[in-house]
């Protein structure tokens, strides 16, 4: 008898789960069955990969990632798997991965030449290439907090009433935090102390 859609199949004592069906994997893995995960992962693994290093061809070393990616949020929407092939499911899943992956790259590089657009501290020679180079580096030191901030304030250009509500803080402690960051960059840049 064929369980109704989206009931969850229970693993018999008896029965092995290198014996069920694809679909009866995906099941198994719903309920959190941990050689179901390995069996599911090594039966599609070499599928998932080719298809992930064909989408992202120019980019090799986020293919393992992303393949990684793939069968963690497999796993973790498997009871909501309603049937059918589950190749193709797997597919699905990889090409969100893979689509979500590119656009966090855009905002990323885009960031970056941002960053490198900035205008130098005060104090600062105007086209020292290894202030440039150093930029990127004193952002990402900085405290999560101040660097989501100056992020979204200096660098993607949001006004601050929709930076803070992004944040989920008061207007105030957006603006602390970005005098905050970008004292902490004019020190670790050589342009004064904070």
């Amino acid at each position: 008898m064929r369980p109704a859609r989206g009931q969850l199949i229970a693993l018999r004592p008896e029965a092995r789960v290198a014996d069920l069906t694809d679909e009866g994997l995906v099941a198994a893995c719903a309920t959190g069955d941990r050689a179901a995960r390995a069996l599911l992962f090594e039966r599609f693994v070499d599928a998932v990969h080719r298809f992930v290093a064909r989408m992202r061809a120019s980019d090799p070393h986020s293919v393992e990632d992303l393949v990684q990616a793939t069968f963690l949020a497999a796993f973790q929407s498997a009871a909501r798997f309603r049937g059918g092939h589950v190749r193709g499911w797997l597919y699905g899943i990889a090409s969100n991965q893979v689509r979500h992956y590119a656009r966090t790259e855009i905002r990323r590089k885009r960031a970056l030449a941002a960053v490198a657009e900035l205008p130098p501290p005060p104090g600062a020679r105007t086209g020292d290439p290894m202030l440039a180079a150093r930029l990127p580096q004193a952002i990402a030191e900085l405290p999560h907090d101040q660097r989501a901030a100056l992020v979204l304030v200096d660098l993607e250009g949001e006004r601050g009433a929709d930076a803070a509500a992004a944040l989920g803080i008061p207007a105030g402690t957006l603006w602390r935090r970005v005098f905050e960051a970008r004292q902490a960059l004019r020190a670790a840049l050589g342009g004064g102390a904070p």
